[in-house]
């Protein structure tokens, strides 16, 4: 018991050492953007109006690191009893962790001044893929999903690669409207930093919170500052994207050696924390292609794009979004206790597909009326 009351005082650490951090940056990298004209341009697919400094990220990684470290050089000299073969597998694990957030942080900054090409930027994601899995890091049990129990080596491998860059994308394509990204990814983080609390995997805890600690004030400058509005761009939603996929993947793993404690179906609870962002891309990906569309081409066909059309402010449709995220996870993580896992997440899918298809049908309705009333003036609908 004592060991859990001792973490949560790191954890607190590193959560109130980020948050300070950042509420010291982000002011000047704000001022800084405004100076150099570091703006993101408004045009007919984006919600803002007005010019929005753009560099928010590039503050996520060194604030992270920098608490990180500290936080973990602190709880090495406090605990003398640390220093165990678990503790230096988890700290080889934070090494590839640092290495994946780095390139993709780069990539970020290029693409948030000059942009960078699609395929160059996945070409860059699958080198980060590849220090997810030097980690040891990779699906290695589904748990029943799909009637699969342990999965092997050789397919847990490219299977990981393929899910970080699919969720590393998902967090980029979802981040449309102020304080999404930075809403789902916070819910996300509490949750996967609760579960690591659980199973007593304690470094990967505090990540979780201090970067919760990073988020906090983003997201008050970005929702709620009209003077100092700022976005993190794709430094900040590409690094966030990365860091989900390394900790959901690393949660979901089954490592009995660390923990003998495991929540029910850890790999759908895991993937709940970000069903909406990766249920979303694949519904977007798949509209495209039905309409022979470059599959990376932008467009306004994203759940939060869709929301707004019906009536929804970008606030509203945001708190919606969220609010629905947090309510899946919460939900699978108990009803996975007494009913198979397939089932709940057969329940999923028809519940996002019923709730997208209600959605469109609004939305398909409001373009008709919107176009009856352009055709026809008002005093001749209602004399029809």
């Amino acid at each position: 018991m004592n060991e859990y009351k001792i973490c949560i005082a790191f954890i607190a650490l590193g959560f109130f050492l980020s948050l300070c951090m950042e509420s010291f940056l982000l002011p000047r990298i704000i001022l800084i953007s405004k100076k150099r004209h570091l703006y993101d341009i408004p045009d007919e697919r984006k919600e803002h109006k007005t010019l929005v400094p753009r560099l928010g990220g590039v503050s996520f990684l060194p604030v992270l690191f920098l608490s990180t470290i500290i936080t973990i050089y602190t709880r090495c000299k406090f605990l003398e009893d640390i220093y165990t073969p678990s503790f230096y597998n988890i700290l080889s694990d934070f090494m590839m962790l640092t290495s994946g957030l780095l390139v993709l942080y780069i990539v970020g900054i290029k693409d948030d001044l000059s942009g960078v090409n699609y395929k160059k930027k996945f070409f860059m994601q699958f080198i980060a893929s590849c220090f997810l899995v030097l980690s040891g890091t990779y699906i290695n049990n589904l748990y029943g999903l799909f009637g699969i129990n342990e999965v092997p080596l050789y397919i847990g491998i490219p299977l990981s690669m393929v899910l970080c860059i699919f969720i590393t994308n998902s967090i980029n394509l979802i981040d449309g409207i102020d304080g999404l990204a930075s809403g789902i990814s916070g819910a996300a983080l509490v949750v996967y930093g609760c579960l690591f609390y659980i199973t007593r995997q304690w470094t990967f805890s505090i990540i979780c919170f201090t970067m919760l600690g990073v988020l906090v004030p983003f997201f008050y400058y970005n929702v709620f500052s009209s003077k100092n509005k700022i976005f993190m761009g794709d430094t900040g939603s590409l690094l966030l994207g990365f860091l989900l996929s390394f900790l959901g993947i690393r949660l979901a793993m089954n490592l009995p050696e660390l923990s003998t404690v495991t929540p029910a179906g850890p790999i759908l609870v895991a993937g709940s924390a970000l069903f909406i962002p990766m249920f979303d891309a694949i519904k977007v990906m798949y509209a495209r292609f039905r309409l022979h569309k470059n599959l990376f081409t932008p467009d306004r066909k994203h759940i939060h794009h869709r929301l707004i059309d019906i009536g929804f402010s970008p606030r509203i449709a945001m708190l919606v979004i969220v609010s629905a995220s947090i309510l899946i996870t919460l939900t699978n993580f108990y009803a996975l206790e007494y009913i198979n896992i397939n089932i709940v997440f057969l329940a999923d899918i028809i519940i996002a597909s019923s709730a997208n298809k209600l959605i469109s049908i609004k939305r398909h309705l409001k373009i008709q009326k919107i176009t009856a009333l352009s055709r026809f003036p008002k005093e001749g609908i209602r004399e029809y």
